[in-house]
Parts: structure tokens; sequence; C-alpha cells
């Protein structure tokens, strides 16, 4: 377990959303010890990982993982500030970054297991429809958080490759919803059933755009609005949190609840109603006992994940900063 809260604590300033000011982010949530005591965490986690990473610049998971997998354990190592090509992990993350850069297919998808036709098609089983996606935005945020970072040479060679993702994603927003509200978010490739959009997937699909507009790459602000106007439709007024999909007000959740206000952080909108809302529900919740609904149980009656809530939640406090960070980070250094 201390391996992977490791990594979460890492992964909590990842730098692809607008940053809290500092007055936000309170300087004494931790003593000088006690921040030590993280960053030793960390970087025996980091070792771990590297020691773990196979000879292809992936790291183990079963095909249908992949470059996902790959990609959330090179970005532990960037949010640390370790870069490619440089320092003591330079050559696994620079491997990593050729591994993932070798899923995409000819329709620009990220990902192992997908189809390779030139146009990105639904007719596909649904354990590929709905895992691909979550490949192709998390490995698409990777090599945009790192697409500055690699040298001139490999960043030129870099460049079409997110290209091609982003479009692929576009093509994925503007699939027809059978619903209008699901307007402006993702969902998976398959269309198994009448919903197009979740909040999950729409949250890594916005992480992927908002990275690849702050590196340089066109993304309309039409796209950013639209996605964000799905996410706030996904609000709970009645339970101050987020719903994985709409017209599911049982399917609340700690990963909703962080994905929904990390969402928001993306288009600068830490001050929202929904985004201080939620920061209260997931206080009320908590992460009190390792892997267990604690006192989420009554709150959330199923469709809770804990490690997913504790990737999105952390790095929901620290957006939010103040009180929210504060309470949420002093318990959760210890789970």
């Amino acid at each position: 377990m201390r391996t992977w809260m490791s990594v979460l604590l890492s992964l909590c300033s990842l730098p692809v959303a607008a940053q809290p000011s500092t007055d936000e982010l309170p300087a004494d949530v931790l003593s000088e010890q006690q921040w030590e005591q993280v960053n030793e965490s960390v970087d025996l986690a980091l070792g771990w990982l590297a020691r773990h990473q196979n000879p292809d610049g992936s790291f183990p998971t079963q095909m249908i993982g992949q470059p996902g997998v790959t990609g959330l354990c090179t970005l532990a190592f960037l949010a640390q500030g370790h870069l490619p090509g440089e320092g003591i992990y330079g050559a696994e993350l620079q491997s990593a970054i050729d591994y993932m850069i070798s899923c995409q297919k000819r329709n620009g998808l990220l990902a192992m297991v997908a189809p390779n036709s030139r146009a990105i098609t639904r007719n596909v089983d649904h354990k590929i429809g709905y895992t691909l996606v979550y490949n192709h935005a998390i490995a698409g945020l990777v090599l945009s958080e790192s697409y500055a970072m690699v040298g001139s040479q490999r960043t030129e060679a870099i460049q079409p490759v997110i290209q091609r993702a982003l479009d692929a994603t576009f093509q994925m927003q503007d699939f027809p919803k059978d619903r209008r509200d699901d307007t402006g978010g993702w969902r998976y490739v398959d269309d198994f059933d009448n919903i197009d959009s979740d909040l999950s997937v729409t949250g890594w699909q916005l992480m992927f755009m908002r990275s690849a507009k702050n590196a340089g790459f066109e993304v309309d602000e039409d796209r950013i609005d639209r996605s964000i106007g799905y996410v706030r439709r996904c609000f709970l007024k009645d339970r101050g949190t987020f719903t994985y999909k709409l017209g599911y007000q049982d399917r609340a959740s700690r990963g909703m609840a962080g994905a929904g206000i990390l969402a928001l952080a993306h288009a600068g909108m830490h001050h929202t109603p929904e985004a201080q809302q939620a920061g209260d529900w997931i206080l009320k919740s908590g992460f009190h006992s390792y892997n267990d609904l604690g006192r989420v149980r009554d709150i959330v009656p199923r469709g809770d994940r804990y490690h997913y809530g504790l990737l999105t939640c952390s790095q929901a406090m620290y957006q939010l900063g103040g009180r929210h960070w504060r309470e949420f980070f002093q318990l959760r250094r210890r789970c």
C-alpha cells in the first residue's frame, strides 16, 4: 500500500491544471519532517516502479490496459520532477514515451488493443471499447506533458503523434448522442446503450485537451466550453456532489466527486458552487480506512472505487486549496 499511496501523492500536483495561488495552499499543512517522509516514500515508490519496468518501456499490466498504465506510471515520475532523457530515470522515461508512441493506430487512437482502421469505428467489442478511451486520454496527456521536455529533435517526432491523438479525441467528442444532455462529453467507443457521455471518461479527455493546449496545440474554446457544460450538468444539487452519468442519482462516488472538481479546475473554475460543495462532500465522505467504504457506506451505496477516488480526490483537493486541502491531506498521507 505504501508504494501505491506514494505514487498517488506524487500525482497530486500534476501540472496540467491551473495551479491554486500560494495563499490557498497552507505552507504548514505538514511539518518539514513530515514532508521529508512523504518525499522519501515517493522516491521509494518510483524506484520500485523503475525496477519493474519491462524491456520495451511499458509497465506491467494486461495488454488491454496499455498504454494507460504505462502513462500513469510515467506521470508519477514527471510529477516528482524527473525528466525524459535526463537524470537517474531519464532512460526509463524515454523508453516509456517511445512505447506509448508505438501504440498509436492509424486512426490516431493511442491504445495497444484497438481498431487499426483509417477511421474510428464503433463496431468493437465492449471490453475494448471502454478501455481504449482511457488508454488514449491518459497516453495523450502524458505525451503532451512531456512534449517540451524531450529535446527539439524528439519534440518534432512527438508533435504529429499528439496532433493525430487530438483529432481522434475531437472525433469521439462529436459522436452522435442519443440524449441531448450528453452533448459535449465522451464515453466509450462502442455504442452499447443510449448513454453517450460519462464524467469519468470526460474528465480524462478534458485533461488531455487542456494539457495539449498548454503545450501549444490548437484546441477550440468551444470544445472546452461544451465539455465543461456537460460536467456541470453532472452536478447533483440535492446531494452536493457529482454523478457518474446523467439520470443516475445513485452513481455519486468519491471518484466522481474528485473528477468533477478537477475538470472544473482545468477551466479555472475552482471557486464555483459545484466545486466547493463537492469538496465539502469529499471531506464528509472521507477515506478513513484503507480500501474500505468506511463512513461513506451510507452515502455511496455502490460504484465506489477506493484507489480511483483517492487519485481524483487528492488532485481535486489540492486544486481547491485552503481548508479543503489542509483537512484532506493531513489524514490521507497516512492511509
